[in-house]
């Protein structure tokens, strides 16, 4: 069986819903997204990650490493001035999906999604620069199941 990592306690910041909500618990197993719940999930087996009430969202399509470079923090500032900081989410998510024909499968955190996600501590859509700053404000980086990056364990 693969491995299980349970996300439990944070804010989830899924590019459709377009604001940040509480109360759910994603189940990654392997490389993909098994279950996002509003309901606790029982998963014994599972690595537990506590989010400590920080943002869980998808990764950043072509962006894993890209988004902590400075080139990438000027662009997300200067779009911002123009466009709301979830429209710019939506576009390294959800959009970029879509541009890569792979909508449901990459930019999002539903079931059957490829598991690849990040914890801010803050919230994005008050503070894009949260994204950048060389990683500094990313707790966790997980692409296709695997965790690059944990400091909450």
């Amino acid at each position: 069986m693969p491995q299980q990592i349970l996300f439990r306690n944070f804010e989830l910041l899924e590019p459709s819903f377009g604001e940040l909500r509480g109360g759910y618990e994603l189940l990654v197993e392997g490389d993909t997204v098994k279950q996002l719940s509003e309901t606790p999930i029982k998963a014994s087996e599972a690595d537990v990650i506590d989010c400590g009430r920080r943002t869980l969202m998808p990764g950043l399509i072509d962006c894993h490493v890209h988004a902590i470079h400075s080139e990438v923090n000027v662009r997300f500032t200067i779009r911002q001035e123009v466009v709301s900081p979830i429209e710019i989410i939506r576009s390294a998510t959800t959009i970029g999906a879509e541009v890569l024909r792979m909508p449901g499968k990459v930019g999002t955190l539903q079931p059957g999604a490829f598991s690849d996600a990040i914890v801010v501590d803050g919230n994005p859509l008050k503070d894009l620069a949260l994204l950048g700053d060389q990683g500094k404000h990313l707790s966790v980086i997980m692409k296709a199941g695997i965790l690059h990056k944990n400091r909450l364990n």
